[in-house]
Order: C-alpha cells, then sequence, then structure tokens
C-alpha cells in the first residue's frame, strides 16, 4: 500500500511536473507585438499660424515675415524653420525703401543662416529690379543669393536677362549670371 501511494505520488508529480514544463515551453513562443514609435524629429515643437515676424537692427525696423503657417524644429540636431504654405518677407532699407520677396515654400536653417526658398520665387527691389525664380538660396551671413535654376531679372534700368544660374549681392548691384540671353544697356 506504501508502494502505491508513493506510485500514484511520483505519477502525480509527473504529470504537473509536464503540465507546467509545456506550460513554459508555449509561454516563451515569440508573439508578435505592435510598438508605436514616434520620432520626435519628425514631430514639430512649435507651430505658429499667421505669423508676423518682426526684425530689428539698433532699434530700426529691418525685416518683417509674413506667413500663413510657421512650424519649429530648432531642437532637431539640425536646426530649422519650416513655411510650408508660403512667406513674405519685407526688407527695409536704411533709407526707407522696401524690398520684397515671396516664395510658395521655404526652410530658414539656423546653424548655416541659410534660406531656401521653393515655387514662384519672386523679389521686388526697393529700386525696382524684379527677379522670378523655381527656387532660390540667401546666404543671410554673407548677404548673398543665388540659385543653379532658370530666372529672369529685370534692372531699373530696363536690362534684361533670362538664364541658369546666377551670383549676386542682395541689392543686385553685383549680378554673375553662369548662361543668360538678353539685353543689357551699358553706359558709355
Amino acid at each position: 500500500m506504501i508502494t502505491m501511494k508513493l506510485k500514484a505520488k511520483y505519477i502525480f508529480k509527473s504529470i504537473v511536473g509536464s503540465f507546467f514544463l509545456t506550460m513554459l515551453f508555449f509561454s516563451c513562443t515569440q508573439k508578435s507585438t505592435v510598438v508605436n514609435v514616434v520620432d520626435f524629429n519628425e514631430v514639430a515643437q512649435g507651430v505658429g499660424k499667421e505669423v508676423v515676424v518682426k526684425y530689428t537692427d539698433s532699434g530700426r525696423l529691418a525685416a518683417k515675415l509674413i506667413t500663413p503657417l510657421m512650424k519649429d524644429f530648432t531642437h532637431v540636431e539640425f536646426p530649422y524653420y519650416e513655411f510650408p504654405e508660403g512667406v513674405e518677407l519685407v526688407v527695409f532699407d536704411e533709407k526707407g525703401g522696401q524690398s520684397k520677396v515671396f516664395a510658395d515654400y521655404a526652410t530658414q536653417y539656423e546653424k548655416t543662416k541659410l534660406v531656401d526658398m521653393q515655387g514662384n520665387v519672386r523679389i521686388i527691389t526697393s529700386d525696382s529690379t524684379r527677379l522670378n525664380a523655381p527656387q532660390l538660396y540667401w546666404n543671410q551671413a554673407l548677404h548673398w543669393v543665388y540659385t543653379d535654376q532658370p530666372y529672369q531679372i529685370y534692372f531699373k534700368n530696363g536690362a534684361e536677362n533670362k538664364g541658369a544660374g546666377f551670383d549676386a549681392n542682395e541689392d543686385f548691384t553685383s549680378f554673375k549670371s553662369r548662361t543668360n540671353i538678353g539685353t543689357q544697356i551699358l553706359e558709355e
């Protein structure tokens, strides 16, 4: 009788042990789990609507930026501001004149002080020089504008230029075209 009890106890322990081993085996199988991960580099840390930013220099209004939407990505490794619905920039010179820049889209990079303007870029300077291009870069630190894209420019003296790519200072008094066709007016 004692052996029968020990045998039943042994069988019971074996069955329970096998059950737990089986459960352990099935609990260790890989299960598919969906994890949602947010990349905060793709999310703006701030968004402004109907934004007007005024820039001053020594107490004088130097420029005014107007945009329907501005996204702030200055929390990323290469910080920038994005203007996905276009931008209008009005620059005031020291003589009271104003130049205007329009673009359908723009990105301003903080570290390099470079502004990339795209789509219907138009500039009208205070002396009535007009420029049209699909894309234009403005180096704020060097006060220089340039593009490798086709452009059209109409100078105040009546000269006009069409070409592919140029480099110029901000007021277009130094203008170097890479290739162009146009009408030049030369003074003797």
